[in-house]
């Protein structure tokens, strides 16, 4: 039978909010946030103090982990004195990921202090009397009490690193969360190592303090990273407000003016998003733009590294153009709404026509959008009533002029309990109906990671003529030249937190300096601003990481694991007087050494 949908009457839908976070509020009947961050607040922020609501729904943190009175706390020292970096030659390295493992070995100095200055962790249970009272969530570990537990660990009063863990609150059995810090390997382990791991007595780890952000499970889990925006800002705002603190307290340890010691900070932000404007637009990417440009006082030149991504060959991203049509595959047994999103070319003036789209559900007819005018949103209904997606048509700002999207999110192919609605899994078609130029289609992530709930699953988009590997079995790397009205590519597959005008976008290689097929691509080809070895060939995927406990260890491959070794790196340069002041700088300063266009970084040595 023929299944038919047809989209309502088009609605108000609420401006300046995520659609896909306005959906996943809808679907989990809890209100949205009122209102969005903008960039002067973030910044005033980030050179004030954290004084906003921040918005992150409960059904993502554990309820003892909010904090229902924020306030606003002194500065305080972050770091036992004997532990500050030189003012001279201090570079701060920040971490935001997931369970970071502040109690280990390679994160420590001789004499049970902690290299760890500040670390919050976003979802443990909220301690009153606590440093971290300025927080909307969780708590804030300070070097010094960090120290203290480290001092038990050294005279066998506390029996193992897991009990440090345990004191401090970041492991709690008895809560409702996934215990990711009670992983025996983890991603915030082997990224924060990577980045930040010296042996103890090795001579640099002094100059090198570490500021870290423990990012809530429920923010993890969600790769399409709806619930994402707010903890990240805020994270990145918490980072540059202890940074500050932290210079100030080596200025106060050695008698110097205020604002005289401003250290260099480099960012590490090993997550990445697959869809969204891609242009630099978005606000976390102008967020980390402003941070790379600002003229502080207080802090030195700050740096973000992040991966380029791990999604050429994946098929989430295409381009569409009038009449063009597509191919987007809704997998059986996915528990989790399923976004999309179609950006419209740059225009110079607002459109007079927003465009429309055709969405045709397997073996059905095409159901086509009506929209006229911008903040609407749209429901698909079955013959039967029955809610399928939902579409929202904004017209968004842009340097240049506008950019329309259109943002599809399709409700889940498994419903969670009899009566929920559901979309038809199988082959839906796309077709570009009304519209002028290219259009970008990207295709959000929804799978899942190791550890976690499994109840999502990746959509693509298919084409006929798109091809896996050639006549020989080898991957197709490239996109070819031809081009027709609708194209899947592997070309600007590029991390979209990574397409600011300033962040360093990392990408992977294996031992002998060839790309990887996974690895996203920056335009048509490049693989990444720097190169670093990942794998140990293109056969044999992963390279040794450092465990969540000292002297465990894993594998673990994909370019979020070479952006952290660009970040040591980096790190290593500014703590030895480099300055460079642009993404063009740093590459040339990796080019003294390569002298190739795209640098592979030299793999360093081993000390432990």
């Amino acid at each position: 039978m023929e299944l038919t949908a047809t989209w309502t009457t088009p609605g108000p839908a609420p401006a300046g909010l995520s659609p896909a976070l306005v959906e996943w509020c809808r679907r989990h009947r809890v209100p949205p946030p009122t209102s969005a961050p903008d960039l002067p607040a973030l910044m005033a922020q980030a050179f004030g103090r954290m004084d906003r609501s921040w918005f992150l729904p409960s059904a993502a943190l554990p309820p003892d982990a909010v904090n229902r009175d924020p306030a606003h706390v002194g500065a305080g020292p972050l770091m036992a004195a004997g532990a500050l970096p030189d003012p001279d030659r201090g570079c701060i390295i920040a971490v935001i990921d997931d369970a970071i493992p502040f109690a280990h070995q390679h994160l420590r100095l001789p004499g049970a202090l902690s290299r760890v200055a500040s670390l919050w962790v976003q979802d443990a249970r909220v301690d009153p009397d606590g440093p971290g009272r300025d927080l909307p969530w969780g708590i804030e570990l300070r070097g010094d009490r960090i120290g203290g537990w480290l001092g038990g660990l050294e005279s066998g009063a506390i029996a193992a690193e897991d009990a440090v863990y345990r004191r401090a609150g970041v492991v709690a059995m008895d809560r409702r969360t996934t215990h990711s810090a009670a992983f025996a390997a983890g991603h915030g382990a082997a990224v924060a190592l990577l980045a930040a791991g010296f042996a103890p007595d090795d001579p640099r780890a002094r100059d090198h303090p570490v500021i870290g952000v423990t990012l809530a499970p429920g923010v993890i889990a969600d790769t399409s990273a709806t619930l994402a925006q707010d903890p990240l800002l805020a994270a990145i705002v918490f980072v540059i407000t202890r940074a500050r603190m932290l210079c100030r307290q080596v200025e106060a340890e050695h008698g110097l003016p205020v604002d005289s010691v401003r250290l260099p900070l480099v960012l590490n932000l090993s997550l990445g998003l697959t869809a969204g404007p891609r242009d630099g637009t978005g606000l976390l990417e102008r967020f980390l733009d402003a941070l790379a440009t600002h003229a502080s006082t207080g802090l030195g030149p700050v740096h973000a590294v992040l991966p380029t991504g791990n999604h050429r060959m994946a098929r989430l991203r295409a381009t569409l153009r009038p009449q063009g049509r597509i191919g987007w595959q809704l997998p059986p047994d996915d528990a989790t709404q399923t976004p999309l999103d179609i950006w419209g070319p740059v225009r110079p003036t607002r459109p007079d026509w927003p465009m429309r789209i055709g969405l045709t559900p397997p073996g059905g007819t095409e159901a086509r959008t009506r929209f006229c005018a911008p903040d609407q949103s749209s429901t698909l209904r079955d013959g039967r009533g029955r809610d399928l997606g939902r579409a929202f048509y904004r017209v968004m700002p842009h340097p240049d002029g506008w950019r329309e999207c259109m943002t599809l999110i399709m409700a889940p192919t498994c419903p969670a309990a009899a009566g929920d609605s559901w979309a038809p899994p199988g082959r839906w078609g796309l077709t570009l109906v009304q519209g002028d130029g290219d259009h970008a289609v990207s295709v959000q992530r929804d799978d899942v990671l190791r550890g976690f709930p499994r109840e999502a699953r990746q959509s693509w988009l298919s084409q006929p003529a798109y091809a896996d590997m050639d006549a020989r079995g080898f991957p197709v790397l490239l996109d070819p030249q031809t081009a027709g009205p609708a194209r899947v590519q592997r070309a600007d597959t590029v991390n979209a937190y990574a397409t600011g005008r300033h962040g360093l976008r990392v990408g992977a290689v294996d031992r002998c300096g060839r790309g990887l097929a996974y690895v996203s691509l920056i335009g048509a080809a490049q693989g990444g601003d720097l190169l670093a070895c990942v794998d140990r060939s293109q056969g044999r995927p992963g390279m040794i990481v450092r465990g969540r406990t000292s002297g465990s260890f894993a594998v673990m491959s994909g370019s979020s694991m070479a952006a952290p070794q660009a970040t040591r790196w980096l790190a290593g340069h500014l703590a030895d007087g480099a300055r460079p002041d642009s993404r063009a700088a740093i590459i040339r300063l990796a080019q003294g050494a390569t002298d190739v266009p795209v640098p592979v970084l030299p793999t360093e040595p081993r000390r432990d």
